[in-house]
């Protein structure tokens, strides 16, 4: 009898056990991966290549954790959504700043470098200029750096609208990198949520690139520490490239249009001449 009631303790025990694991954050995330087709660890010391890392600051600033990592693609980006535990400092008593990140790294396009996050955040600090964007709404929550003036395009309608609308977003971008997060950890509910609002922010950006000449957008994409005037160069050849080309259009239209009034001048001149000699031939 004493046996049969522990196995009964034990069986009721091994289950709550059993469920309270499956509630934990990393098993529902687990699961969560797995009915999305995903890769999942439970932990890697990197969510982006080294290149791409030594580009961003968030990861060259301070020390990263990362937990319960999905790793998934497609044929735009190798795409990586993580549990990040950063560490401003090696003091082994300092706690963690803890976030869910997205990050991607482009198959194909390139961006101008662009650093956004919120003025009290510990990662608003930047090596590149500060600048505004005269939207108060803006300016009042957030640090914007951008090096360039191509840098500036990223600031799209759609993109000013998220910032006017959030005041905890963190987004970079350089090379062929762009990380995101939202300053705080995702509820596995929320995650697929958080992963579409990235998404259309990734695809956001690709469409705008995607409106550059294939050339321009290969040769002047890439901000990363570049000389000051190659990258002025690279901005300007980036910002010719948004623009419309009816102006050369209509200059070159002009030049052949002179040069045909011109052509026909002269033949008119030909024919006068010719007549001219052949009525003085005739009159001899």
């Amino acid at each position: 009898m004493n046996m049969g009631y522990f196995l009964i303790i034990f069986i009721v025990a091994a289950g709550a056990s059993a469920w309270a694991f499956s509630r934990t954050r990393g098993a529902r995330l687990a699961q969560l991966a797995r009915l999305n087709g995903c890769a999942f660890v439970r932990e890697k010391e990197t969510v982006t290549t080294p290149m791409s890392a030594g580009r961003l600051e968030i990861f060259t600033l301070f020390f990263h954790h990362f937990q319960n990592v999905f790793t998934y693609s497609d044929q735009l980006a190798y795409i990586r959504v993580a549990d990040d535990n950063l560490y401003t400092d090696d003091n082994p008593r300092t706690q963690p700043h803890r976030f869910t990140i997205f990050t991607a790294e482009m198959r194909g396009s390139q961006f101008p470098a662009l650093k956004i996050a919120p003025l009290d955040s510990v990662l608003a600090p930047s090596q590149y200029t500060l600048m505004k964007t005269n939207i108060p709404e803006v300016d009042s929550h957030y640090r914007i750096h951008a090096p360039t003036p191509a840098s500036g395009l990223l600031l799209t309608p759609f993109i000013t609208g998220l910032l006017k609308t959030k005041n905890n977003l963190y987004l970079e971008l350089n090379d062929n990198a762009l990380v995101y997060h939202e300053h705080t950890l995702i509820a596995p509910e929320e995650m697929e949520t958080f992963r579409f609002r990235a998404m259309q922010i990734l695809n956001e950006f690709e469409n705008l690139l995607s409106q550059l000449d294939t050339k321009n957008a290969a040769d002047t994409a890439t901000l990363s520490p570049t000389p000051q005037d190659e990258a002025e160069k690279r901005a300007e050849a980036m910002l010719k490239a948004l623009c419309t080309q009816q102006a050369p259009v209509k200059t070159e239209s002009g030049r052949h249009g002179a040069l045909w009034i011109f052509i026909m001048l002269a033949v008119l001149a030909g024919m006068t001449f010719l007549s001219w000699l052949m009525l003085n031939r005739i009159t001899h």
